[in-house]
């Protein structure tokens, strides 16, 4: 099971196209390889060619829901935070340089959920606020995150009752859990 979440840098609808056009273009090379490093190359070499001016970011996990094995790829994105079952959570350690820059892309990360821990991946939008170190806010999302009653709507009921009002960007956010 793939998933990701994106952004692209700025907020116009020229913006708002350029995401739909990667999420066709993520789809499209699903369908010939699904490994999170290849597709982040592709969408960035596809950002290249058709839209030079323009740079995104994305995180991409690729999930085995049998074995919990999770390989994940970023590109300048937020690090997808591993909620644990038994209490704590964690960053998974992913980088690389956002999309549209042709830089080299550093491998994926690979981790291992459990059945109940959480994957949580979100944009920016839930927890950047003008003036604060996106470390600060990172630590705070962790902390909320590690707060939060188990499952998955009550996860995100209260990182929105924390963080998601009277925001200026769009927010997404992404929870995922195997068992």
């Amino acid at each position: 099971m793939l998933t990701a979440v994106g952004d692209v840098v700025g907020h116009s609808l020229d913006a708002a196209t350029v995401m739909v056009e990667i999420r066709h273009a993520l789809r499209a090379f699903c369908v010939e390889n699904s490994a999170p490093g290849v597709l982040a190359e592709r969408l960035d070499r596809m950002l290249q060619h058709f839209h030079p001016d323009v740079t995104a970011t994305v995180c991409l996990a690729l999930v085995d829901p049998g074995s919990g094995r999770t390989r994940i790829a970023s590109a300048g994105h937020i690090p997808p935070l591993i909620v644990r079952e038994g209490g704590g959570a964690d960053y998974v350690k992913v980088c690389g340089p956002l999309l549209g820059l042709g830089l080299e892309r550093p491998e994926p990360s690979e981790v291992f959920l459990a059945p109940a821990d959480r994957l949580l991946m979100v944009t920016d939008g839930l927890i950047e606020t003008r003036g604060t170190d996106l470390a600060v806010s990172l630590h705070h999302l962790r902390t909320a995150a590690t707060g939060a009653p188990p499952g998955l709507d009550a996860l995100c009921d209260t990182l929105l009752g924390c963080f998601g009002r009277e925001r200026d960007d769009d927010i997404a956010m992404l929870a995922l859990r195997l068992g």
